[in-house]
């Protein structure tokens, strides 16, 4: 289960790869744990253009602040991690 330090690591990969950049495409998940009251197409559709201005976190949840809404939030849950296209898979270090 991803602990404090590991989501950190996930966030400061998104402050540090994709502040300022646009969202050229998301993959989100068809399952009503992961999204609900929104059909993943259309999630998919209102992040794309959409340029990331920060990555926040407080505990294990993790959310993006955009030019405008949404902001997708993030529970990493068990085994859940952030990809970036293009950058390694970042790690904790103690």
């Amino acid at each position: 289960m991803p602990e404090l330090p590991e989501v950190e690591a996930a966030r400061r990969a998104i402050h540090d790869h994709c502040t300022g950049k646009k969202i050229k495409r998301s993959v989100v998940a068809d399952d009503t744990k992961v999204i609900d009251g929104v059909s993943p197409a259309d999630f998919e559709a209102s992040l794309l253009g959409k340029t990331i201005v920060a990555a926040h976190r407080k505990g294990k949840n993790m959310w993006l602040q955009l030019d405008s809404p949404p902001f997708p939030s993030f529970q990493f849950g068990m085994t859940g991690a952030i990809y970036i296209k293009g950058v390694a898979v970042t790690k904790y270090k103690r």
